[in-house]
């Protein structure tokens, strides 16, 4: 069979692939979805770990892989992001962005923060300030307000977020050089359930992934 371009190939003989939505359901064939693995060389879980092989073995062999990817109709597997939290920089280093999001969002003045970098040179974010306590800071300091998305656009409110960022993740916090997060761009709107999030409230990495490239792509711009 010849390579199909922006594919991975079929599955080797005796592996089976499945696209599930969220909750497990089987999407089919050119639908976007979670993909699922089965096969004799298919991990059966983690030594000793009941709780994480609970996480990635979904009954009957099948392992979530955390990728996202499209069955075309002739079974090749096109791969096009990750579901799962941990993202490996283009140096190997993997990184888990939870904690690294949750320090960030101790700020008074930051709501959301996602962290991104799957396959990069470094970490950006993308951040969704507290709208209540950024306005608030730019009247004592007399920043000009025309709106709430231009003003998100003045340098002196980027100089805060950048501050508290950099405040939040370092090497005395605890974090590692390569965590730190060294680009990040803001969002006026809060991320929303069904949207950006799950039914859970968590974050749907994917699909920011998907709403926001055009954004995402202009942080990892050289």
């Amino acid at each position: 069979m010849k390579p199909v371009m922006g594919t991975v190939g079929p599955a080797i003989p005796g592996t089976q692939l499945r696209i599930v939505d969220e909750a497990g359901n089987d999407l089919g064939r050119c639908k976007k979805g979670i993909v699922w693995a089965k096969g004799p060389q298919i991990m059966k879980g983690y030594y000793n770990k009941p709780e994480l092989t609970a996480k990635i073995m979904k009954g009957d062999g099948w392992l979530d892989t955390g990728d996202i990817g499209i069955l075309t109709r002739n079974g090749e597997l096109k791969l096009t992001g990750r579901a799962k939290d941990t993202i490996v920089l283009r140096g190997g280093e993997n990184v888990e962005p939870l904690p690294i999001e949750q320090k960030i969002n101790d700020s008074q003045y930051i709501k959301q923060a996602v962290v991104l970098g799957q396959d990069q040179r470094f970490l950006a974010a993308l951040i969704v300030p507290d709208q209540e306590a950024v306005t608030a800071w730019a009247k004592v300091n007399n920043i000009p307000i025309v709106d709430y998305e231009s003003l998100l656009n003045q340098p002196e409110v980027k100089e805060l977020i950048d501050y508290e960022v950099n405040q939040a993740v370092n090497q005395k916090a605890g974090f590692k050089s390569f965590e730190r997060i060294f680009r990040f761009d803001l969002l006026a709107v809060p991320f929303e359930q069904g949207k950006e999030l799950s039914a859970k409230m968590e974050v749907k990495r994917h699909a920011v992934a998907e709403i926001y490239k055009h954004r995402i792509d202009k942080l990892f711009k050289a």
